[in-house]
């Protein structure tokens, strides 16, 4: 049995050499450079920067061989992705990470890999990234770009350079097209201000950081069939709510954002225009060519009330069009027994046969009932071919738009005077707001998705002061529409009109 052992020993040591003789080799040692990679640890706002900003990363690392060989990739992605989400995106390949943030607001987690293609060993290293909001306030400029999808852009304070350009585009993954309006509510019930984009068929709801919130389809407990949003209101405290729609006039009394409103309003009209004021509400009816009030607590558009003061029938105007229904005060007011004799609901409408306009307004009796106060033509030159009108917010004064010059008509003596000429006459002056102090004007390039918007102050006369603009804003597409986003603390966008 010894002797068996002693047999087995030596042929297992035998095995041994010869399996050492094949392998010669294998163990030999072979340097391989070392990466280490340095740096904070891991945080969720290791870097916070806004969208539109430059993200910059200095690695810190160290390698021991040749370090211009080395490969670089950084990635982006949400903190709780897995490893094979299709939403994890490589950013860049350089050494230092430079990348322009167009990513939806949030928290992100930005991994940096260093490969050494020699040995194809990998080292990473990971950064928290909070991306926050830029564009939180300022003067959104829906415009349509080269390549006819839209954008919405951002001036942030009309007295300074900056315009942070792209924040639909960077907040959401589909293209904006056919939009046609803006409007951003912030109740003073509600601190959620949210942005409605009116779109010729449908629209968005998009949170403040102007993300999709919701689809047009959501804005009606009972989806009508035809969604072609043109206007909608909310007074300052969210307790009336109008929409105009398809022609037809929706409300709610519920201020809870998103707003849901009710059924269309009955009744045998298609309103054009609407001039909304609180509780009141009036429409201009295209249909039948006369003037409304919607009764929001009746759920009906009905007949205005004939007066014996009546000066021309509310109720049938003939074969003419209106096309600018408003005050010339705050866009905020509602007639009181403090205001009523202020408060003077004006509609210009241009004959369809004569192409004359005659401006009608309506008065307020001291119980706030309404009549009938006047129809005057405007014989002022220019006034019938202007391309956009608004009426100031302080003055008895109507701006308005002809070829490439401002003018603004003066209401009590029918009489006009030019306040301002472009040195260009390639353009189309196609927007025009006011706050009472300043006057915006959106002016773009004929046949060209090229725009610009500018910034002019008001005198106490109503013209341009110091004969210039204030601001010039370059870089968008074609301007369709500019709407002020505030918030609770500086309520100044509900001054704009």
């Amino acid at each position: 049995m010894k002797l068996l052992k002693q047999y087995g020993f030596y042929i297992m040591l035998i095995l041994l050499q010869f399996s050492c003789y094949k392998d010669k080799g294998n163990y030999d040692i072979t340097p391989v450079d070392k990466i280490s990679i340095g740096g904070p640890a891991y945080n969720q706002e290791n870097f916070q920067v806004q969208q539109q900003d430059t993200l910059k990363i200095d690695p810190v690392y160290t390698f021991t061989g040749d370090s211009t060989k080395l490969k670089f990739k950084w990635y982006i992605m949400r903190p709780t992705v897995r490893p094979t989400d299709t939403t994890i995106r490589l950013i860049s390949t350089e050494p230092t990470l430079r990348y322009k943030v167009q990513n939806p607001t949030g928290g992100y987690t930005v991994q940096l890999s260093i490969e050494d293609p020699s040995t194809e060993i990998v080292r990473s290293r990971t950064y928290g990234v909070s991306v926050r909001l830029r564009g939180a306030q300022g003067f959104m400029v829906l415009n349509t770009k080269v390549d006819n999808s839209q954008d919405i852009d951002v001036i942030i304070d009309n007295t300074k350079p900056d315009i942070y350009f792209g924040l639909f585009s960077s907040n959401n993954t589909f293209k904006l097209t056919d939009a046609t309006k803006l409007t951003h509510l912030i109740p003073l019930t509600n601190p959620t201000g949210l942005v409605y984009v009116m779109r010729k068929n449908g629209g968005y709801t998009l949170r403040p950081n102007f993300e999709l919130l919701q689809s047009a389809e959501y804005w009606f407990f009972d989806a009508p069939e035809k969604i072609q949003p043109t206007r909608i209101y909310q007074d300052a405290f969210g307790m009336n709510n109008y929409m105009l729609n398809n022609g037809k006039i929706h409300s709610t009394r519920a201020n809870n954002a998103p707003l849901i409103f009710t059924y269309h309003a009955s009744g045998d009209y298609a309103a054009s225009h609407a001039l909304l004021m609180s509780t009141y509400a009036f429409l201009f009816d295209a249909k039948n060519k006369q003037f409304l009030r919607y009764n929001k607590a009746a759920g009906r558009v009905m007949s205005i009330i004939k007066n014996p003061e009546d000066k021309f029938d509310i109720s049938n105007i003939g074969d003419r069009s209106v096309f600018l229904f408003d005050h010339t005060m705050q866009p905020s007011t509602a007639p009181s027994a403090a205001n009523f004799a202020q408060v003077k609901p004006i509609a210009y409408a241009k004959d369809n046969v004569t192409k004359r306009v005659y401006a009608y307004k309506i008065g307020f009796f001291r119980s706030l009932a309404t009549y009938a106060e006047s129809v005057t033509e405007v014989t002022a030159p220019s006034f019938a071919e202007g391309t956009v009108y608004v009426n100031s917010s302080r003055s008895p004064l109507t701006y308005y738009a002809h070829k490439n010059s401002l003018y603004v008509y003066d209401i009590q003596n029918n009489a006009v005077r030019e306040i301002y000429k472009f040195p260009r006459t390639d353009i189309s002056i196609d927007l025009l707001k006011t706050n009472g102090d300043q006057l915006l004007v959106g002016v773009n390039t004929l046949g060209k998705n090229e725009g610009e918007v500018y910034f002019f102050r008001l005198n106490a006369a109503g013209s341009i002061a110091n004969d210039t603009y204030l601001s010039k804003y370059a870089g968008f597409g074609k301007v369709v529409d500019v709407e002020y986003k505030y918030n609770t603390v500086n309520m100044s966008g509900v001054a704009w009109k």
